[in-house]
């Protein structure tokens, strides 16, 4: 997918974060019990903050991901790191190598996870505030292009292959190795909010279930 496209998408998701930080910042987030608007604003801004770094110093080990500095405004501090971001993003080089949590990482890899890392914590924000409109197809398709590499190595021991087909893409996916398959299908969103254990009409095998209900969550910020 052109780089464009997925900055427009950082943009829009990013900033509907934003909006509703600014509209209640103390509202609870059902995903992340314990969690408020704040919390996932500050979440989701020190992301952004670490991707500037690693567009800029292409670190070779996991940089930490800034937090608000003493007495900041979340809000305003998540917003310029938006925005910081995405110029750093399109300035950098897609093709440089920089640590990241896939083999061969490359700074192309990081604008793809914060297509996905950004449309996700944007349902998440939405939820909070009612129903939350699926992931758009762009942010759902680059993420299950990313699944098998991200997430699946952090699942342990998961026999076969699991087959995903999004109906509304007409593509499918598959997941792990060995023998046997197993199948799941729905909307390219439905198939990756289920993945990350977001509320899913999807019905996943049960060791699936069992493994991705069983992903830490992200920590607190």
């Amino acid at each position: 997918m052109l780089s464009v496209e997925n900055l427009a998408a950082i943009r829009a998701d990013g900033e509907r974060v934003l909006e509703l930080g600014r509209l209640d910042r103390e509202r609870p987030v059902p995903q992340y019990p314990g969690w408020l608007i704040g919390d996932l604003v500050s979440h989701l801004g020190g992301n952004h903050a670490r991707t500037t770094i690693i567009c800029r110093e292409f670190p070779t080990e996991r940089p930490s991901a800034p937090r608000p500095p003493q007495g900041a405004d979340i809000i305003e501090w998540y917003e310029a790191n938006l925005d910081e971001m995405l110029i750093a993003l399109e300035e950098s080089d897609l093709a440089a190598a920089a640590w990241g949590f896939w083999p061969e990482s490359t700074i192309g890899l990081w604008e793809k996870r914060m297509v996905i890392e950004t449309g996700l914590h944007r349902w998440d924000a939405d939820q909070a505030f009612g129903e939350p409109a699926p992931l758009s197809a762009l942010v759902a398709r680059t993420a299950l292009d990313e699944f098998g590499d991200m997430w699946v190595p952090r699942m342990g021991e998961i026999t076969g292959v699991l087959e995903v087909t999004a109906t509304d893409l007409g593509e499918s996916w598959s997941f792990g190795s060995g023998a046997g398959k197993e199948t799941a299908s729905g909307t390219a969103s439905d198939l990756y909010l289920r993945l990350m254990s977001r509320p899913s009409p999807v019905e996943l095998p049960p060791q699936w279930s069992a493994a991705v209900d069983a992903l830490e969550p992200p920590p607190k910020r």
